[in-house]
């Protein structure tokens, strides 16, 4: 990659925004990093011994919910005390979203929109803008979800490019810190690209042996016993709001059974199983060479990603999976001129990214969540992507 591609006008406008949002949070006191504190306490009560699960490490909901594996991620911030391991995870993230939205613009300008489209920087910092309340609630929290899109993203490069035992090994941490992310198969095997999705296997299969080794068999099968007990408890007291269910059971149904919210999951995966046979299809049709074109995956890939906001219970600082959907929305817009689509897309961005207590108020920004206007926003969003990528299809 070339040095240009680096030092940009996207590359200053990420770092400065990284500065403001450090800046201003330690001046007001506000540089709290809450779940990173349960990441680092975690990691060190492990260390020493001590209980992992069930205990709270911050007030709230500061229970550790991940896999026992994945605590040796966080050990190397251990060497530094915890103010110092905070700035410096903070970092980490503000790297992590630069160089997620640079795999982005790989992506769009290299499988999506070959030729080249005006004001590509700009139209790359418009799409993080787009996303920018996810990213100060992420880094105000400490979340890693944006870590989690860019090794998705990252994977799923490494395998149109050929590096397809890097890829599964990507993909397998990214599944390893949230199982969920499995979904993401779903097109490697209907494609019948098994070898990374063997790397993938043996990825998580082997990082999760880890906690056999230290602490050791006994306490590593308790440690699982304990994470499963937790995820189960988690899931249900979690409210999800920016879940299909959730809007279904505020507005229409409101003694909606637990299993919809599976069986919602599974009918849009199937549908989307479908949508894929249906590419692999017209490819065999066409005599078209899925590895050296990638389009079709790579928009099912990023489609995947979109949805599991809408589907499974979650905070809504996950709603930024859908960042790569909203870069080719607007590099289309670009790209074609569409400008008629630009005052609906404004309108769906604002319920989509603006809720904030500093921008609406307190009270507003909270009714925005607890109605499902977020979630169904990015439902929006994803319709509309859809669209565009038929279009742009069906017109070359």
């Amino acid at each position: 990659m070339k040095k240009s591609t680096y030092l940009n006008g996207f590359t200053f406008f990420v770092a400065l925004v990284c500065l403001l949002t450090i800046t201003l949070n330690m001046i007001n006191g506000r540089f709290w990093l809450a779940d990173f504190r349960v990441y680092y306490c975690a990691a060190k009560s492990f260390i020493s011994g001590g209980q992992v699960y069930r205990i709270s490490f911050d007030e709230g909901s500061g229970f550790f919910k991940y896999n026992p594996a994945t605590l040796f991620f966080f050990i190397p911030y251990l060497i530094f005390p915890y103010k110092a391991a905070s700035v410096v995870h903070f970092f980490i993230l503000g790297f992590a979203y630069w160089y997620t939205f640079i795999i982005i613009k790989k992506f769009l300008t290299g499988y999506f929109f070959p030729k080249p489209v005006k004001h590509e920087i700009l139209l790359l910092s418009i799409t993080f803008g787009s996303i920018l309340i996810h990213f100060t609630r992420e880094t105000y929290l400490g979340n890693i979800n944006i870590l989690l899109l860019m090794l998705s993203c990252a994977a799923l490069l490494e395998i149109l490019q050929g590096n397809r035992k890097a890829g599964g090994i990507l993909l397998g941490i990214a599944i390893l810190m949230k199982p969920y992310l499995v979904v993401l198969l779903l097109p490697l095997l209907l494609r019948r690209k098994f070898l990374p999705v063997v790397y993938t296997i043996i990825t998580v299969a082997g990082i999760s042996l880890l906690p056999m080794i230290y602490p050791g068999p006994v306490k590593g099968f308790e440690l699982y016993r304990e994470w499963l007990q937790t995820m189960l408890i988690h899931d249900q007291g979690f409210p999800g709001m920016t879940s299909i269910s959730y809007f279904l059971s505020c507005f229409f149904f409101p003694d909606l059974p637990g299993f919809i919210e599976w069986l919602i999951f599974v009918s849009v995966y199937v549908v989307v199983a479908f949508s894929i046979l249906d590419h692999m299809r017209q490819e065999n049709k066409t005599g078209a060479d899925i590895d050296a074109g990638g389009k079709n995956l790579a928009f099912e890939w990023f489609l995947i990603l979109a949805l599991l906001p809408n589907l499974i219970k979650t905070d809504w600082v996950l709603l930024l999976f859908s960042a790569p959907m909203i870069g080719f929305v607007i590099f289309n817009l670009a790209d074609r001129s569409a400008f008629a689509w630009i005052p609906l897309l404004v309108l769906i961005l604002f319920f989509y990214s603006a809720n904030s207590d500093d921008l609406l108020g307190r009270t507003l920004s909270h009714q925005l969540l607890v109605t499902g206007a977020m979630g169904m926003s990015n439902l929006a969003l994803t319709a509309i992507a859809i669209i565009m990528f038929r279009q742009k299809k069906s017109t070359g």
